[in-house]
């Protein structure tokens, strides 16, 4: 072969792997979102068959949430699932994320203290502590073997839940007691509850509208960011308290940690142009990412592949970004409502006609059921 000819079959694979290689990085990306659906396709399942077998018909015993409903390991969706065998939140990933460990994680192996005392309520809960130490750690799961089990046992998760589906509407009866119809945090007056056949039954929408769940997006400020530290930290998560927790470097310094749950109706609805009035608030989906197949450098315009009550895996795209002069379709990495932020920490919400349709056409934002309020007239926002 002469050094011409090989010249040119250089050039040719050049030209070939060219060509080939965004076909392989869409088809790849294609893969990780036909896994994170089949994942969540299955806990659907397990939901169902959950809502089977409990007495109160719920979809799951609550959020993935140490402090607040008990032990991981009898409490909450992943428990649930992980009793019936039905699905394992912790070894099925969503593969697209960058990050892979949720905030609980920090919570129940002691890495963290985000307050002062555990929200207690013993009939919802069980704890009859207030101390953190003692139902976190080595202190409370046992020796070393005994917290790496709790570690591949599978108590994880990297999809986040809705507030419908783990904590139900804020009250049944909505009053003076009630401002904003969610401001009020912590366990009952949280919410009605997990999600459950009859309130499904009852609700003013759609089963295929009811988002359980979706893609967790990282937590925004310092409080879950990775630091090293080998004692639990006031802000910021020990990397070592981790990794000594389940047995090998599983965090490091600056890794982010994903959160467990959306937070509920903190969205400000008062633009009567968009079906809102004064006082009203509705759901935020700021904790789903729609952070599959990206258009646009920076993680915008991509989507999420959602959950919902049916069963059905659904891809709700991120197509608005929130507030922009004639709702600018490049996305903004949120699905519905956007954000304003302080020194990186969200501390507001945005929400306008595009962003909030970019979200109601396939998700309900309302309360599930209509509410009674104190004048005794009725609405579901």
């Amino acid at each position: 072969m002469t050094l011409v000819e090989l010249l040119v079959v250089v050039a040719i694979i050049g030209a070939l792997v060219a060509i080939l290689l965004p076909a392989l990085s869409s088809a790849r990306a294609a893969s990780y979102s036909a896994s994170a659906a089949s994942h969540q396709s299955a806990f659907g399942r397990g939901f169902e068959l959950f809502a089977q077998q409990d007495p109160g018909g719920r979809y799951c015993s609550g959020a993935f949430d140490h402090l607040l409903d008990g032990d991981i390991r009898s409490r909450g969706w992943v428990a649930d699932l992980i009793g019936l065998k039905t699905a394992n939140p912790g070894r099925a990933r969503d593969p697209a994320n960058r990050w892979q460990v949720s905030e609980t994680v920090a919570d129940y192996t002691g890495a963290a203290r985000q307050g002062t005392a555990v929200v207690l309520d013993g009939s919802d809960h069980g704890w009859t502590t207030t101390s953190y130490a003692a139902i976190s750690g080595g202190s409370y799961f046992g020796g070393a073997v005994a917290m790496n089990d709790v570690w591949f046992d599978g108590y994880n998760a990297t999809f986040t839940t809705t507030w419908h589906f783990c904590r139900g509407d804020p009250a049944t009866t909505i009053d003076a007691a009630y401002p904003g119809y969610g401001s009020v945090r912590g366990s009952r007056i949280e919410g009605a509850g997990p999600l459950d056949i009859a309130t499904l039954r009852r609700a003013a929408t759609t089963a295929a509208r009811v988002a359980l769940m979706g893609p967790a997006r990282a937590t925004d400020g310092p409080s879950f960011v990775v630091r090293q530290g080998a004692v639990r930290l006031r802000t910021g998560v020990a990397d070592a308290v981790v990794n000594g927790f389940v047995g090998f470097k599983l965090v490091r310094p600056n890794d982010l940690l994903l959160d467990s749950f959306t937070d509920g109706m903190n969205v400000v609805f008062t633009d009567t142009a968009i079906g809102g009035s004064p006082g009203r608030k509705i759901h935020e989906l700021s904790d789903i990412h729609p952070l599959h197949q990206p258009r646009v450098k920076g993680g915008a315009g991509g989507f999420a592949p959602i959950l919902f009550a049916d069963g059905h895996v659904e891809k709700v795209f991120d197509t608005v970004t929130a507030g922009a002069a004639g709702g600018t379709t490049t996305g903004d990495s949120f699905i519905g409502n956007g954000v304003t932020t302080t020194s990186g920490t969200i501390s507001g919400f945005v929400i306008d006609g595009p962003s909030y349709q970019e979200a109601a056409d396939q998700i309900w934002l309302k309360r599930l059921e209509i509410a009674t309020l104190a004048d005794g007239t009725t609405q579901v926002d």
